[in-house]
């Protein structure tokens, strides 16, 4: 049943992270402006610490409020306080904007290894769960061919509806004493 959930989600979830390497590799392109850093915290998500930048900017006149410091999805342990100094509330930064979508920004531009890791993290995970399910469908296969006879009729054997006789040398009748 997991492996059928995971089957009908995963379509979705890899097309997420698809959109996203694609996005962070045409960020590279986009426009900038010049932003004000509004907000700086280390926000908990999950077990792991996280920046949480807040920064305004503006296009064509028409202000814009944004969070996203980068396409990745987390950030190591050991990346957080530097991010955090990058970026201290009050100080001017580059906006780079979406062209069709200004609301869509990022101050870090193009895609590196945490961009693409939620991409390899579920490809890893859907070849595992194939790898699984032939496994399991292999050691199923051999315990069917192992299996003792479900029923045994006299000299027939009735096992996953197949009928298999065994030979007469197994089956002795009692001769009765007397």
């Amino acid at each position: 049943m997991l492996t059928l959930i995971f089957l009908i989600v995963f379509p979705f979830a890899l097309y997420k992270a698809w959109k996203n390497v694609q996005m962070a590799k045409a960020s590279v392109n986009w426009p900038t402006t010049t932003g004000k850093v509004t907000a700086s915290d280390i926000k908990k998500v999950m077990f792991r610490r996280q920046p949480q930048i807040t920064y305004t900017y503006s296009v064509n006149d028409k202000p814009y409020t944004s969070q996203r410091v980068s396409f990745a999805g987390g950030y190591k342990p050991k990346d957080v306080d530097p991010t955090m100094a990058r970026y201290p509330v009050g100080s001017d930064v580059t906006v780079a904007h979406d062209p069709q979508n200004p609301a869509e920004a990022t101050l870090e531009t193009g895609a590196n290894k945490q961009v693409t890791a939620q991409m390899r993290i579920l490809l890893v995970c859907f070849f595992l769960i194939i790898a699984m399910n032939i496994l399991s469908y292999c050691v199923k296969g051999l315990n069917r061919r192992s299996s003792l006879p479900g029923r045994t009729y006299g000299l027939l054997a009735v096992n996953d509806n197949r009928v298999v006789m065994f030979p007469s040398a197994q089956f002795r009748r009692a001769r009765p004493s007397g």
